[in-house]
Protein backbone atom coordinates (compact mmCIF):
# COMPACT_ATOMS: atom_id res chain seq x y z
CA UNK A 1 0.00 0.00 0.00
CA UNK A 2 1.25 3.40 -0.99
CA UNK A 3 1.68 6.02 1.79
CA UNK A 4 -0.28 9.47 0.10
CA UNK A 5 2.68 12.59 -0.08
CA UNK A 6 2.25 14.55 2.36
CA UNK A 7 0.59 17.92 2.27
CA UNK A 8 3.01 20.94 1.98
CA UNK A 9 2.71 24.23 3.83
CA UNK A 10 2.95 27.29 2.32
CA UNK A 11 0.84 29.61 3.89
CA UNK A 12 -1.38 29.80 7.20
CA UNK A 13 -4.25 32.28 7.62
CA UNK A 14 -5.37 33.21 11.20
CA UNK A 15 -8.13 35.64 12.59
CA UNK A 16 -8.24 36.54 15.78
CA UNK A 17 -11.00 38.83 17.66
CA UNK A 18 -10.08 42.48 18.70
CA UNK A 19 -10.21 42.17 23.25
CA UNK A 20 -11.79 44.30 25.59
CA UNK A 21 -9.92 45.50 29.14
CA UNK A 22 -10.25 46.48 32.77
CA UNK A 23 -13.53 46.51 32.75
CA UNK A 24 -12.85 49.26 34.92
CA UNK A 25 -11.33 48.09 38.49
CA UNK A 26 -10.43 44.49 36.41
CA UNK A 27 -7.06 46.13 36.02
CA UNK A 28 -4.48 43.42 33.95
CA UNK A 29 -6.59 41.46 35.14
CA UNK A 30 -10.23 41.12 33.09
CA UNK A 31 -10.54 40.64 29.03
CA UNK A 32 -13.46 39.45 26.74
CA UNK A 33 -13.08 39.08 22.84
CA UNK A 34 -15.08 40.70 20.43
CA UNK A 35 -16.52 40.43 17.08
CA UNK A 36 -14.14 42.51 15.04
CA UNK A 37 -11.14 40.65 13.66
CA UNK A 38 -7.47 41.02 11.94
CA UNK A 39 -6.73 38.39 9.47
CA UNK A 40 -2.88 37.83 9.65
CA UNK A 41 -1.70 35.77 6.41
CA UNK A 42 1.91 34.30 6.38
CA UNK A 43 3.44 32.71 3.82
CA UNK A 44 6.85 31.32 3.17
CA UNK A 45 9.25 33.27 0.40
CA UNK A 46 12.28 32.00 -0.80
CA UNK A 47 14.36 35.32 -0.02
CA UNK A 48 13.99 38.15 3.04
CA UNK A 49 10.77 40.48 2.83
CA UNK A 50 10.35 43.55 3.79
CA UNK A 51 7.22 43.10 5.65
CA UNK A 52 9.49 41.29 8.44
CA UNK A 53 11.36 44.27 9.33
CA UNK A 54 9.03 45.86 11.26
CA UNK A 55 10.10 45.91 14.94
CA UNK A 56 7.81 44.30 16.94
CA UNK A 57 8.03 41.49 13.61
CA UNK A 58 11.31 41.19 14.74
CA UNK A 59 10.85 41.06 18.39
CA UNK A 60 8.21 38.25 17.71
CA UNK A 61 10.36 36.35 15.33
CA UNK A 62 13.59 36.09 17.54
CA UNK A 63 11.25 35.21 20.20
CA UNK A 64 9.88 31.69 18.21
CA UNK A 65 13.44 31.23 17.69
CA UNK A 66 14.49 31.42 21.40
CA UNK A 67 12.07 29.16 22.16
CA UNK A 68 12.06 26.63 19.38
CA UNK A 69 15.88 26.53 19.23
CA UNK A 70 15.69 26.54 15.45
CA UNK A 71 15.91 29.27 12.50
CA UNK A 72 12.40 31.00 11.15
CA UNK A 73 11.73 30.38 7.90
CA UNK A 74 11.81 32.74 5.29
CA UNK A 75 8.60 34.63 5.37
CA UNK A 76 6.17 37.31 3.96
CA UNK A 77 3.05 38.61 5.81
CA UNK A 78 -0.10 40.76 5.31
CA UNK A 79 -2.44 41.77 7.96
CA UNK A 80 -6.01 42.73 7.08
CA UNK A 81 -7.35 45.04 9.63
CA UNK A 82 -10.45 45.97 11.35
CA UNK A 83 -9.34 46.34 14.37
CA UNK A 84 -8.07 49.79 14.79
CA UNK A 85 -4.76 50.63 16.39
CA UNK A 86 -4.02 52.09 19.38
CA UNK A 87 -7.07 52.48 20.66
CA UNK A 88 -7.45 49.74 23.58
CA UNK A 89 -8.72 46.75 21.23
CA UNK A 90 -5.79 44.33 21.30
CA UNK A 91 -4.34 44.97 17.82
CA UNK A 92 -0.58 44.42 18.95
CA UNK A 93 -2.08 41.26 20.36
CA UNK A 94 -3.64 39.72 17.34
CA UNK A 95 -0.07 40.90 15.25
CA UNK A 96 2.29 38.72 17.76
CA UNK A 97 -0.71 36.34 18.10
CA UNK A 98 -0.98 35.82 14.33
CA UNK A 99 2.48 35.97 13.31
CA UNK A 100 3.42 33.02 16.32
CA UNK A 101 0.52 30.67 15.24
CA UNK A 102 1.16 30.95 11.77
CA UNK A 103 4.99 30.31 11.96
CA UNK A 104 4.45 27.44 14.01
CA UNK A 105 1.74 26.08 11.56
CA UNK A 106 4.71 26.53 8.67
CA UNK A 107 7.09 24.54 11.36
CA UNK A 108 5.15 21.84 12.08
CA UNK A 109 4.37 23.42 15.60
CA UNK A 110 7.03 22.72 17.25
CA UNK A 111 4.85 25.23 20.02
CA UNK A 112 1.61 23.52 21.88
CA UNK A 113 -0.89 26.17 22.73
CA UNK A 114 -0.29 27.07 26.16
CA UNK A 115 3.74 27.55 24.60
CA UNK A 116 2.19 30.23 22.23
CA UNK A 117 0.29 31.67 24.59
CA UNK A 118 3.04 32.20 27.19
CA UNK A 119 5.29 33.71 24.42
CA UNK A 120 2.83 36.04 23.26
CA UNK A 121 2.11 36.98 26.93
CA UNK A 122 5.90 37.48 27.54
CA UNK A 123 5.85 39.62 24.11
CA UNK A 124 3.47 41.76 25.41
CA UNK A 125 3.70 41.92 28.63
CA UNK A 126 0.31 41.45 30.25
CA UNK A 127 -1.69 39.00 29.78
CA UNK A 128 -5.22 40.71 29.61
CA UNK A 129 -5.43 41.13 25.48
CA UNK A 130 -3.53 37.77 24.52
CA UNK A 131 -5.79 35.24 26.23
CA UNK A 132 -9.26 36.24 25.30
CA UNK A 133 -7.83 36.99 21.85
CA UNK A 134 -6.58 33.17 21.94
CA UNK A 135 -9.37 31.53 23.46
CA UNK A 136 -12.43 33.32 23.13
CA UNK A 137 -15.32 34.43 25.94
CA UNK A 138 -14.35 36.10 29.02
CA UNK A 139 -11.17 35.73 30.95
CA UNK A 140 -10.38 36.22 34.88
CA UNK A 141 -6.22 36.17 34.32
CA UNK A 142 -2.62 36.07 35.53
CA UNK A 143 0.28 36.18 33.82
CA UNK A 144 0.32 31.87 34.59
CA UNK A 145 -3.43 30.84 35.12
CA UNK A 146 -6.69 31.84 33.69
CA UNK A 147 -10.60 31.13 34.10
CA UNK A 148 -12.70 31.39 31.51
CA UNK A 149 -16.58 31.87 30.59
CA UNK A 150 -19.03 31.71 27.87
CA UNK A 151 -20.32 35.39 27.83
CA UNK A 152 -24.42 35.24 26.22
CA UNK A 153 -25.35 36.07 23.14
CA UNK A 154 -27.07 39.25 24.55
CA UNK A 155 -24.55 41.00 25.68
CA UNK A 156 -23.47 43.60 23.60
CA UNK A 157 -20.23 45.64 23.65
CA UNK A 158 -20.52 49.68 21.95
CA UNK A 159 -17.57 50.71 21.64
CA UNK A 160 -17.34 54.77 20.56
CA UNK A 161 -13.41 54.73 19.03
CA UNK A 162 -12.39 58.50 18.64
CA UNK A 163 -9.91 59.56 15.92
CA UNK A 164 -7.11 60.06 18.87
CA UNK A 165 -4.87 57.37 19.82
CA UNK A 166 -3.06 56.82 22.86
CA UNK A 167 0.63 54.52 22.74
CA UNK A 168 -0.45 51.64 25.88
CA UNK A 169 3.52 52.39 26.75
CA UNK A 170 2.85 56.04 27.21
CA UNK A 171 -0.03 55.59 28.91
CA UNK A 172 1.21 52.83 31.39
CA UNK A 173 3.97 55.27 32.36
CA UNK A 174 1.83 58.29 33.93
CA UNK A 175 0.33 55.47 36.52
CA UNK A 176 0.95 55.76 40.03
CA UNK A 177 3.57 53.17 42.12
CA UNK A 178 1.14 53.20 44.84
CA UNK A 179 -2.71 53.54 45.71
CA UNK A 180 -4.34 54.27 48.68
CA UNK A 181 -5.58 51.17 50.64
CA UNK A 182 -9.32 52.23 50.95
CA UNK A 183 -9.20 53.20 46.66
CA UNK A 184 -7.30 49.27 46.68
CA UNK A 185 -9.84 47.72 48.65
CA UNK A 186 -12.56 49.04 46.92
CA UNK A 187 -11.34 48.34 43.53
CA UNK A 188 -10.90 44.38 44.74
CA UNK A 189 -14.55 44.54 45.79
CA UNK A 190 -16.15 45.26 42.21
CA UNK A 191 -12.96 43.66 40.52
CA UNK A 192 -14.50 40.44 41.93
CA UNK A 193 -18.71 41.32 41.78
CA UNK A 194 -17.91 41.72 38.25
CA UNK A 195 -16.34 38.71 38.04
CA UNK A 196 -19.10 37.07 39.51
CA UNK A 197 -21.38 38.52 37.54
CA UNK A 198 -20.10 37.52 34.15
CA UNK A 199 -19.31 33.36 35.53
CA UNK A 200 -22.80 33.48 36.91
CA UNK A 201 -24.61 35.46 33.64
CA UNK A 202 -25.87 38.02 36.36
CA UNK A 203 -25.24 40.77 34.15
CA UNK A 204 -28.10 43.08 35.54
CA UNK A 205 -26.07 43.47 38.35
CA UNK A 206 -23.29 45.13 37.26
CA UNK A 207 -24.27 48.72 36.92
CA UNK A 208 -22.19 50.79 39.64
CA UNK A 209 -19.33 48.18 39.57
CA UNK A 210 -17.09 49.97 36.84
CA UNK A 211 -16.15 52.72 38.75
CA UNK A 212 -11.80 52.35 39.33
CA UNK A 213 -8.74 54.02 41.04
CA UNK A 214 -6.08 52.33 39.66
CA UNK A 215 -5.94 53.63 35.86
CA UNK A 216 -8.87 55.31 34.80
CA UNK A 217 -8.26 58.74 37.03
CA UNK A 218 -5.10 59.52 35.10
CA UNK A 219 -5.86 58.49 31.76
CA UNK A 220 -9.00 60.22 31.60
CA UNK A 221 -7.16 63.30 31.47
CA UNK A 222 -6.16 63.02 28.17
CA UNK A 223 -9.78 62.06 27.05
CA UNK A 224 -11.90 65.35 27.98
CA UNK A 225 -15.17 64.48 26.75
CA UNK A 226 -15.47 61.16 28.93
CA UNK A 227 -18.27 62.14 31.49
CA UNK A 228 -21.29 63.27 29.17
CA UNK A 229 -20.32 60.17 27.01
CA UNK A 230 -20.56 58.07 30.46
CA UNK A 231 -23.65 59.95 31.75
CA UNK A 232 -25.33 59.79 27.86
CA UNK A 233 -24.83 55.79 27.79
CA UNK A 234 -25.67 55.15 31.64
CA UNK A 235 -28.85 57.42 31.28
CA UNK A 236 -29.84 55.53 28.04
CA UNK A 237 -29.52 52.48 30.05
CA UNK A 238 -26.14 50.75 29.57
CA UNK A 239 -24.97 48.63 32.54
CA UNK A 240 -21.41 49.84 32.45
CA UNK A 241 -19.22 52.59 30.82
CA UNK A 242 -15.24 51.95 30.83
CA UNK A 243 -12.07 52.59 29.19
CA UNK A 244 -11.28 49.85 27.19
CA UNK A 245 -7.46 48.99 27.38
CA UNK A 246 -5.53 52.01 27.77
CA UNK A 247 -8.04 53.77 25.67
CA UNK A 248 -8.82 55.78 24.02
CA UNK A 249 -12.03 53.28 23.03
CA UNK A 250 -14.79 54.44 25.75
CA UNK A 251 -16.78 50.93 25.88
CA UNK A 252 -20.51 50.46 27.04
CA UNK A 253 -22.45 47.33 28.24
CA UNK A 254 -25.46 46.05 27.30
CA UNK A 255 -28.23 42.92 27.76
CA UNK A 256 -30.82 42.95 25.16
CA UNK A 257 -31.16 45.67 22.48
CA UNK A 258 -28.18 48.48 22.31
CA UNK A 259 -30.28 51.02 20.15
CA UNK A 260 -31.19 53.42 22.71
CA UNK A 261 -26.85 53.26 24.12
CA UNK A 262 -26.02 53.78 20.31
CA UNK A 263 -28.33 56.52 19.34
CA UNK A 264 -27.64 58.72 22.69
CA UNK A 265 -23.94 58.65 22.05
CA UNK A 266 -24.62 59.49 18.57
CA UNK A 267 -26.36 62.22 19.92
CA UNK A 268 -23.59 63.18 22.59
CA UNK A 269 -20.65 63.04 20.57
CA UNK A 270 -22.30 65.28 17.97
CA UNK A 271 -23.45 67.91 20.16
CA UNK A 272 -19.50 68.00 21.28
CA UNK A 273 -18.29 67.73 18.20
CA UNK A 274 -16.13 64.90 19.14
CA UNK A 275 -15.04 62.64 15.63
CA UNK A 276 -15.67 59.08 16.04
CA UNK A 277 -16.87 55.73 15.00
CA UNK A 278 -19.41 53.86 17.37
CA UNK A 279 -19.12 50.06 17.42
CA UNK A 280 -21.87 47.81 18.31
CA UNK A 281 -20.06 44.06 18.62
CA UNK A 282 -21.02 40.81 19.95
CA UNK A 283 -18.54 38.74 22.57
CA UNK A 284 -16.48 36.42 20.38
CA UNK A 285 -16.58 33.34 22.68
CA UNK A 286 -14.47 30.99 19.95
CA UNK A 287 -10.59 33.09 20.18
CA UNK A 288 -8.59 32.40 17.60
CA UNK A 289 -8.87 30.43 13.65
CA UNK A 290 -6.50 29.14 12.02
CA UNK A 291 -6.64 27.73 8.69
CA UNK A 292 -3.56 26.62 6.06
CA UNK A 293 -2.80 26.65 2.46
Amino acid sequence: MSIPPRKVIKGCRVKIPATTTNFGPGFDTFGAALSLYNVITVEKTSEAHSSVHHPMVVETLKEFEKRTSRPCPLIKWSVKSQIPQARGLGSSATIRLGLLAGINALEDSPLKNDEILDCAIELEGHPDNVRPAFQGGFILCSPQKAFRCRIDSKVFFIAFVPQIEISTQLSRKILPEEVKLKDAVENIQRASMIAVCFFKKQYKDLPGLFVDHFHEPYRLKYIPYWEELKKAALGAGALGFYLSGSGSTLMSITYGDPTEVVQALKKQSTKLAIEGDILVLKPDNHGIRLSTF
